[in-house]
């Protein structure tokens, strides 16, 4: 028997093409890799696949399938796993591992194959998306004034609202992007207030990634409200020169 093919077969618990490690269930993605052979194998041992998850290999072992063409090997998704293109397979993964593969009349199986381009189907993320750039254009707010909130994360993000941030002694209505990765929205201070320390705040796990990592939490400091119009108080007249029995009169 030879190897027919090699490929990625499924995928547990996957959002939008990517596998995730542990989430708060405890539950990590599982990848089934399958092998097809030319006619029925049997094997014995524990046969290992070598999956090229980004630029790491890493070891898929035997699941299920002896007596039949296709064997399915198993991965569980490790934190630190991360492929963007997609997993793929070197030439000649597999690994017998003491064990063996072979037809029922006892021929040893011919293992060689090609390498097995890229699966976009079956991409990897593990890591959580970053903050790069929370900023506010105008930092000393007037009445009459208004601020442009600049949120910009590391990768594509979903979930995310302007709900998601707090912003004292303002309006913030609506966060809008073209790519879910910048984000911007108009601040509106709140008027006849002053306060001089004010600090925007974005919530942590209010929103993911595409592979369902939570998104961490981040503050923008500092800003000032000075939207308290001045009011007049009083007229009084203080002071006036040749007063005589409190009248003035003319020269």
């Amino acid at each position: 028997p030879t190897v027919d093919s090699v490929a990625i077969t499924s995928g547990t618990n996957m959002l939008n093409n990517f596998l995730n490690a542990a989430d708060e269930t405890g539950s990590s993605d599982v990848v089934s890799a399958t092998v097809t052979f030319s006619e029925d194998v049997n094997k014995t041992g524990t046969p290992k696949l070598t999956l090229a998850i980004g630029s790491d290999n890493e070891t898929a072992t035997y699941d299920s399938g002896t007596g039949s063409r296709p064997l399915v090997f198993k991965y569980t998704i490790q934190a630190g796993d991360n492929d963007t293109d997609g997993i793929s397979f070197g030439a000649d993964a597999i690994d017998l591992d003491n064990g063996t593969i072979s037809d029922p009349a006892g021929n040893n199986a011919i293992l060689t194959h090609s390498s097995v381009d890229n699966n976009s189907s079956y991409m990897v993320d593990t890591e959580a998306p970053r903050v790069d750039n929370f900023t506010l254009s105008d930092v000393a707010l007037k009445s009459g004034d208004n601020g442009t909130v600049t949120l910009g994360f590391s990768e594509v993000v979903i979930g995310f609202t302007a709900a998601d941030i707090t912003n004292p002694n303002g309006a913030l209505p609506s966060m809008l992007s073209d790519d879910n990765i910048t984000w911007e929205g108009t601040f509106t201070p709140t008027a006849n207030q002053v306060d001089a320390t004010n600090t925007l705040s974005l919530s942590a796990n209010s929103y993911t990634d595409l592979a369902g990592n939570n998104g961490p939490s981040a503050t923008f400091s500092n800003y000032v409200v000075e939207t308290r119009l001045p009011t007049l108080s009083g007229v009084v007249i203080t002071s006036a020169t040749g007063v005589q029995n409190s009248f003035v009169n003319a020269g």
